[in-house]
């Protein structure tokens, strides 16, 4: 076993890797990761002298090939695969990538609340890209992987305490697990899409967020230069998976990450769809008084304030024919989502500033007016 004092070091990197399901690691890659790792932790880095790189590929590879051969003998006694082959040379990880030289055994506790969050991740099993869930799950049981104990008699009169509903119908759910994977994995991907009325288009994107609404599921990211468009940072698709027909990696190319929080962005609206265009507005909305409970547990949006009772009787002033309303203000970016959430409240909600907004509302639903009446 190699004995110079940062082969610890190097053993919890590569032990890393080698349980890394979803990157593939050849010697010689084994190698840069880890000196790029040593070398930002304050160790040399290993090879030596990279100026003659024959020498230090050579060299460095040995000391990789130590270390693995040291991870597979007592006391680790780590299991290896190398049957795979990544351009004529071997990749290495480790047979069983639930182990780890780190693992130790969970605490009752610990396994109970692990058990609880895969029966609420459940709803994913069966999909591509998840079967790891229930890899996890069998791995739970298993004294091997996580030890013994009261919790393993309570497993035949386990049942769940939390369900959320997901419609297992929907087009193209088949796809989430894999958009998870290659989000979290940070892969360019070229997505088959195929908007309606339209035939199929190829979108190259790096993707950055999985977002439901509405019972739908939607990727957001970044499209890729074209020769008709140039690359913009800060412009994002929302591609709702129902029109998706493929996925593919894209090899060869640099992720591009995200450097402004989607979260923090999709604050600012209800839905999916972000118009750069719009500005935050003050929303004014009046809703009905018999209607009134069912808003305040269920805010439109999170910004969503009551007025006060003083002010209140100053808009009840002003627009005396809702007197059986009450006031309530909105701090977002309108959209198509915001337009047709209120007419879904038919005469519980009524949007009543910015004037732009309203009329685009009033013209909307006095031409579906006229179509119902013409039938």
């Amino acid at each position: 076993m190699p004995s110079n004092k940062n082969a610890v070091v190097r053993y919890m990197y590569l032990d890393q890797m080698l349980s890394d399901r979803y990157n593939k690691y050849t010697c010689e890659a084994l190698l840069k990761k880890v000196n790029e790792r040593l070398e930002l932790a304050g160790f040399p880095a290993i090879g030596g002298d990279q100026s003659d790189y024959e020498h230090y590929i050579r060299s460095g590879k040995r000391v990789i090939q130590l270390d693995l051969q040291a991870l597979q003998d007592a006391p680790f006694n780590m299991e290896i695969d190398s049957s795979e082959r990544l351009n004529g040379a071997p990749v290495y990880r480790y047979s069983d990538q639930t182990q780890s030289l780190f693992s130790k055994s969970l605490s009752d506790d610990e396994k109970r609340l692990l058990h609880e969050v895969l029966n609420t991740l459940g709803q994913f099993s069966g999909l591509n890209n998840f079967e790891w869930l229930n890899d996890l799950q069998e791995k739970l049981n298993d004294k091997r992987a996580f030890g013994r104990g009261e919790y393993d008699k309570e497993m035949q009169r386990s049942r769940k305490i939390i369900y959320f509903s997901s419609n297992e119908y929907l087009k193209g759910r088949n796809y989430l697990g894999s958009l998870f994977s290659l989000i979290a994995n940070k892969k360019v991907i070229n997505v088959k899409y195929e908007p309606f009325g339209e035939s199929p288009k190829s979108i190259r994107l790096y993707p950055y967020l999985l977002k439901q609404y509405n019972s739908r599921w939607y990727l957001i990211g970044t499209p890729l230069a074209t020769k008709e468009f140039p690359y913009r940072k800060d412009f994002y698709l929302n591609l709702p998976l129902d029109r998706m027909r493929d996925i593919k990696v894209v090899e060869g190319v640099d992720y591009v990450d995200c450097d402004e929080s989607l979260e923090e962005r999709y604050e600012d609206i209800v839905g999916v769809t972000w118009l750069k265009e719009e500005k935050l507005a003050e929303i004014l909305i009046a809703v009905k008084n018999s209607f009134v409970g069912y808003v305040d547990t269920k805010p439109i949006h999170g910004s969503q304030i009551k007025y006060s009772a003083e002010q209140q009787e100053k808009l009840h002033t002003k627009y005396p024919t809702l007197r059986d309303y009450t006031f309530y203000a909105l701090n977002l970016k309108p959209n198509r989502e915001l337009y047709n959430t209120i007419y879904s409240y038919g005469e519980n909600i009524i949007l009543i500033s910015p004037t732009k907004i309203r009329e685009k509302m009033i013209k909307e639903l006095t031409t579906s007016l006229k179509k119902l009446k013409s039938l």
